[in-house]
């Protein structure tokens, strides 16, 4: 069954994990605020995804959404997650008993991966579901007919989410079901509404339900430890987003603003960096108090020689985070070249007419789904 399919604020092309532009994700905080109705303090901005996500933890008790929450907005799925997406958890560590908490750049991730991994996807004409089992081996089986309702809520392809409302049979463009969600939201019973559960279009067969929360955590080795993947996607943004603003710094350094508006706009910059730069202290030393020095250098030039320091230095700063950080990338580019080997290699296996084993098409390694594999998503 075909289901509504709208745009919002991610385009087409573009996946939910390492925006292509960490400025733009900024802007968009405004357009969510405007679709939604919600607060800052509702929505999180993660330099590691390309859409706000809606912070369902606070949602005060007793309510079934924030109370300044527009009806209209009720048809995105980020703002139906399923009770196991709602709030960062606390993860423990089954060989030593530690505990620790779920950072809010690990649930950015884990729901952006649900969002768009957990539909269908196309190989060599063929619709496949991915398990993200590499423990077991388990990569991927053949779409059966119990998987109808397997649908990316978010597809990178078209930029398009799920219509929610639409799988029940309303419309928020319909006056008539627009106050039906009204008076759900303020607390009415109603059977439709009642019946949303996005686990129906993400979980699957053979899936671990908690696929997505091992994906945030599972190492990589690296020379004499492991990274997790979330950390390699921090380091890969703090890359990303430190050559953008590098690329904004330029661009202002050579357009000869007067000196005020020069600091005023370095130092905005500045800012943006020390919020959207997720490096940790093995990537540079004292990265917030630097750019902090920078910002209010800049916030305070009167001449053009003294704005003109404050881009040299934010330069070097940048710089530094870029060339630091920049393993993050390869280590992204070398999860997805090994997990696309790994579906692409049990494909070939379920798919190879019965006769002698062939050890060269065996699956090898243990891999990480993430953006950019060689199959396409079925929309």
């Amino acid at each position: 069954m075909e289901h509504r399919r709208r745009a919002l604020d991610v385009g087409p092309g573009e996946h939910l994990l390492l925006p292509a532009s960490t400025l733009d994700t900024t802007g968009r905080l405004h357009l969510w605020r405007a679709f939604s109705g919600l607060y800052d303090g509702e929505l999180l901005l993660s330099p590691l995804t390309a859409s706000p996500l809606p912070m369902p933890w606070t949602v005060p008790a007793g309510h079934r959404r924030w109370p300044g929450l527009r009806p209209a907005a009720m048809w995105h799925p980020l703002l139906w997650l399923p009770a196991r997406l709602r709030s960062p958890i606390t993860l423990r560590d089954p060989l030593t008993g530690e505990t620790w908490g779920e950072t809010y750049d690990e649930w950015a991730t884990r729901v952006a991966l649900e969002m768009t991994e957990s539909g269908p996807v196309v190989i060599d004409g063929e619709q496949w579901v991915l398990l993200h089992d590499p423990h077991h081996g388990r990569h991927v089986r053949p779409l059966g007919p119990d998987d109808a309702n397997l649908v990316p809520l978010y597809d990178p392809i078209t930029g398009t989410w799920l219509d929610v409302l639409s799988t029940v049979g309303l419309d928020v463009d319909d006056p008539d079901h627009l106050a039906r969600v009204e008076r759900w939201l303020a607390g009415d019973d109603d059977e439709a509404l009642d019946a949303v559960d996005l686990d129906v279009f993400l979980q699957a067969a053979d899936r671990d339900p908690a696929w997505a929360l091992d994906r945030t955590q599972r190492p990589l080795a690296e020379g004499t430890g492991y990274r997790t993947y979330v950390e390699d996607l921090r380091d890969a943004s703090s890359t990303l987003v430190a050559r953008e603003l590098d690329d904004r710094v330029t661009d202002l350094a050579s357009a000869r603003l007067p000196a005020r508006e020069l600091g005023q706009h370095v130092g905005a910059l500045a800012r943006a960096a020390s919020t959207l730069l997720s490096a940790g202290p093995d990537v540079v030393e004292d990265l917030g108090l630097s750019l902090g020095l920078v910002t209010a250098r800049a916030d305070r030039a009167t001449t053009v020689e003294a704005a003109s320091a404050a881009v040299a230095d934010l330069r070097v700063l940048l710089g530094t985070v870029a060339d630091a950080a920049s393993l993050g990338l390869d280590r992204i580019e070398l999860r997805v070249e090994i997990e696309t080997a790994e579906v692409l290699g049990q494909v070939a296996q379920l798919t190879r007419p019965a006769g002698p084993p062939d050890d060269a098409a065996r699956p090898t390694g243990a891999g990480q789904p993430s953006r950019g594999a060689c199959f396409s998503r079925n929309a």
